[in-house]
């Protein structure tokens, strides 16, 4: 037996870890919608990665010029929590917000004051939202947005080994990071003791087409519609001809599941009931 090697600076994954990558999968899906809405140009979030390393280790490993955004009030305990986007990537998303659509990365330079005036709103509608929204804990999540800052200024959370999650932003100006930094402790221990399931992987499209294809659905054809009051029906008796709306040279509606899909002809085939397709409708 072969000993796996521990790096005792990045622990593996834990149910908090595990937890922590299913919530925020649902919480992507959410901002997904958000920014089809409020964005310029067509942008998409996901996880890329959920690690465990220690604090200064994240803090020196975000970009130069790096803007984060404090997600809890600094005297909450165990409230470390910070996103952090690299500043150009801030910018594209606060652009995209005031009807620009960037085709490259902007170049790094301080955000204009209208731009900061929509931080708190950009940061609100696709991050904290999505976020309180898919939260699985017992307790409800609650979040303050504090003011942009570097990261290592607003850090409140010590130098224990916390959550540092990865999204990857996909926009006209290609793949770029942003980063959610949280402590290990306090409100996010919550979800070490939820049951999450983990993301499910969508079936392949040529899958689901051939599932459906193979699934059995009714089909039923009218013959023909008459009006009749209540007396009319109670007056029926054997032998009384009913006649429908129905001509005979016109073809009868096919129905799918209940929806007209075709015009038929009627006839048989050897002793059983048959139709022949007209037309396709397509209702």
């Amino acid at each position: 037996m072969t000993p796996a090697e521990y790096d005792f600076r990045k622990p593996p994954p834990g149910d908090i870890e595990r937890n922590v990558t299913a919530w925020l999968t649902l919480a992507c899906r959410r901002t997904n919608e958000a920014a089809a809405q409020a964005l310029k140009y067509p942008a998409t979030f996901q996880i890329a990665k959920v690690e465990t390393p220690s604090a200064a280790y994240c803090l020196g490993f975000f970009p130069e010029g790096a803007i984060s955004v404090p997600l809890a009030p600094p005297d909450a305990p165990g409230g470390g929590a910070l996103l952090v986007f690299p500043n150009p990537v801030l910018i594209a998303l606060l652009s995209g917000l005031i009807g620009e659509a960037p085709e490259a990365l902007p170049a790094d330079r301080e955000p204009t004051p209208m731009e900061s005036a929509l931080v708190p709103h950009l940061v609100r509608e696709f991050f904290v939202t999505p976020f309180l929204k898919s939260w699985p804990g017992v307790e409800p999540l609650v979040v303050d947005i504090g003011a942009p800052a570097a990261p290592a200024a607003v850090w409140t959370g010590g130098n224990e080994h916390n959550i540092f999650v990865t999204f990857t932003l996909s926009a006209p100006y290609g793949e770029h990071p942003i980063y959610l930094l949280l402590t290990r402790s306090g409100r996010w221990e919550q979800l070490a003791a939820v049951g999450l399931s983990p993301p499910v992987t969508p079936a392949p499209k040529s899958e689901i087409e051939s599932v459906v294809r193979a699934m059995s659905v009714e089909m039923s054809v009218i013959l023909g519609r008459a009006d009749l009051t209540m007396r009319d029906v109670s007056d029926l008796t054997t032998g009384d001809v009913i006649v429908f709306d129905q001509k005979v040279t016109e073809p009868l509606d096919g129905l799918v599941s209940g929806a007209r899909k075709f015009r038929v002809w009627p006839g048989v085939v050897g002793d059983r009931a048959a139709v022949v397709v007209d037309t396709i409708t397509g209702d």
